[in-house]
């Protein structure tokens, strides 16, 4: 993938408005990100090699670790995993990390027959750029975070009834894992995928990767865009975020936001909001219920909160709100994330 798109994509960012460029959470990451992709090796992409990644999504190891981590830190980390622990029992409950994933995996499969989902078992995950939690169950390949991903479309499932032929938006699209789920659930749907530069550089490297080049409309189409007229049905398309104002000319089914907003003041978000709000008809959320962290290197200013959310969507009815789980534990273990439908009054 020529690392020029990124560059093209940059030059546009720079220019944009103000209000949709990265808000006080992303400043510290942007250019770490940045330097990291111009050297990377795509084929470790999910390898835990780049520990920057794990910020917006690209986390596929059992272990993960923390881009502040030092290096001594990993180093012991990974000693540990690697020559104590491996796939011994030591967890409470004489747990080892495959019954963990055996677990996720039955999770998910009990979640699709309550929800009249299609069968995890119809789908299997990508093996490409080097997850280091790869493991297969009756002959299929999954990881934790693959799976994870898949309950949270059993979430959205239960109400909306996907039929297939849906153009979903979503913003912070990230490392493209709920895009992979989605398309392969239903190979038919239309996605618009909006986000900063090198993460949404990364997610078209990755998803044209995983659904193959002719499934998607790339960065170099969309970069020069003055509406969407472009849009090719049943086809993934890769946007910068700062052409979300484009949505307002624009009909589709469902907004999907993912944690992006709760890293970003209310105001921005409400922002954002007004180019979706009458368009969309379902609203999928899954955010920190009383917003992100106020200190510390990665901040937001001011934290936006679940009753935020109801407030900017009076319009909208509130269908659904419950804890957000992975496929293994809860998300947060105090209740910290909700995730919620609202649908269209």
């Amino acid at each position: 993938m020529d690392i020029k798109k990124l560059d093209a994509l940059l030059e546009e960012y720079v220019k944009s408005p103000k209000e949709f460029q990265v808000a006080n959470y992303w400043a510290s990451y942007e250019r770490k990100i940045i330097n990291v992709i111009r050297d990377m090796d795509f084929n470790q992409l999910r390898s835990g090699k780049y520990p920057i990644l794990s910020t917006f999504g690209f986390i596929d190891g059992v272990y993960t670790y923390h881009p502040s981590l030092s290096f001594g830190k990993k180093f012991l980390l990974k000693f540990i995993q690697k020559y104590i622990i491996g796939d011994r029992p030591i967890l409470p409950y004489k747990l080892s990390t495959s019954d963990i994933q055996e677990m996720a995996y039955l999770h998910c499969k009990l979640m699709s027959e309550i929800t009249n989902s299609i069968p995890i078992s119809d789908i299997e995950v990508s093996s490409f750029g080097g997850p280091k939690d790869l493991f297969e169950i009756d002959g299929k390949k999954y990881t934790v975070p693959f799976l994870s991903y898949y309950r949270r479309y059993c979430f959205a499932q239960k109400h909306i009834e996907f039929k297939g032929n849906e153009i979903i938006v979503e913003l912070g699209s990230g490392s493209g894992y709920q895009i992979e789920v989605l398309k392969k659930l239903y190979p038919n749907m239309t996605v618009l995928c909006f986000d900063l530069p090198s993460q949404l550089y990364l997610c078209e490297k990755y998803l044209s990767e995983v659904l193959g080049e002719d499934k998607t409309v790339g960065i170099e189409e969309t970069l020069t865009w003055e509406d969407l007229s472009g849009v090719q049905k049943g086809k993934v398309h890769f946007i910068g975020s700062w052409k979300v104002p484009l949505l307002i000319n624009f009909d589709f089914d469902v907004f999907w936001n993912a944690a992006s907003f709760g890293e970003m003041e209310p105001e921005i978000v409400e922002n954002y909001l007004k180019y979706i709000k009458g368009k969309a008809k379902w609203i999928y959320l899954l955010q920190a219920r009383h917003g992100k962290e106020t200190t510390g290197e990665t901040h937001v200013i001011n934290p936006i909160t679940i009753g935020d959310y109801k407030n900017f969507l009076s319009d909208y009815n509130l269908l659904d709100e419950q804890d957000a789980w992975h496929a293994h534990k809860r998300l947060s273990q105090t209740g910290g994330y909700f995730e919620a439908i609202w649908v269209k009054k």
